[in-house]
This record gives structure tokens, C-alpha cells and sequence, in this order.
């Protein structure tokens, strides 16, 4: 299968990538081989509270005091990009764009095939 966030994940500075849906559930992530320890926390957090706050938002770029967050709503889900400060969002938002159209095919299959097949891929 087709891993669909490679270049995402391989631009310099790009830590991680999530996928979460319209109420904040975690569909799915994916870190780069230095950045893995942060997964535990990422499944384990609650993300229904940022959701909620970015609800009219369609983008937006956050920094912090060690991290940048890159969010990007979708049709029925975010997409959060976990950055270093050494990231470039030109080329972030660059792969985003590209990345859209097949996110959106994913998204469109609503068969229990589908959903299996999604776990599949990420």
C-alpha cells in the first residue's frame, strides 16, 4: 500500500501528522523515526476542545515555545502538522495541498471495506 504522507513527514522539520475528525477523535498519525515517542501521547489526548475552537477556522499556524502546529480543516476532518521551528510552512502547506485530493477519496468510502482499508494504509 501506498504510505500517503511521505513527503509530508519527510520535509524538513515535520515531526508528525494527524488526522482527526469533526468531533476530535483520533482517525489517524503518523511521526517521523526521531519523533515516534510522541504517538503514546498523542492517542491518549484529548483533542475535542481544540475542535471545538477551530471550528470556523479553515487554517491556521500555531506557534509554541519548542513546536509549530500547521492545522488544515478538511471536509469532515483536520489535519494537524507537528513541526520544529526549522520547518518551512511554504512547504508544508505546499504537501497539504497535494495531500488534499486523496484525503478526500479516503474520506468519501463509507463501507466497512473502506474503513479497513484506511487503517490499512496509514
Amino acid at each position: 500500500m501506498k504510505d500517503i504522507f511521505k513527503d509530508l513527514i519527510e520535509t524538513e522539520g515535520v515531526c508528525g501528522i494527524i488526522v482527526l475528525d469533526a468531533a476530535g477523535a483520533l482517525i489517524t498519525s503518523r511521526f517521523s523515526d526521531l519523533h515516534l515517542n510522541l504517538k503514546a501521547m498523542v492517542e491518549r489526548f484529548g483533542w475535542e476542545p481544540l475542535i471545538l475552537e477551530l471550528d470556523e477556522f479553515m487554517e491556521s499556524d500555531f506557534v509554541f515555545d519548542k513546536k509549530r502546529f500547521y492545522i488544515r480543516k478538511l471536509k469532515n476532518a483536520y489535519l494537524l502538522v507537528i513541526m520544529d521551528d526549522i520547518a518551512s510552512i511554504s512547504m508544508v502547506r505546499l504537501n497539504c495541498e497535494i495531500l488534499l485530493p486523496e484525503l478526500a477519496a479516503l474520506n468519501n468510502t463509507g463501507s466497512r471495506f473502506g474503513r479497513m482499508l484506511k487503517k490499512k494504509i496509514f
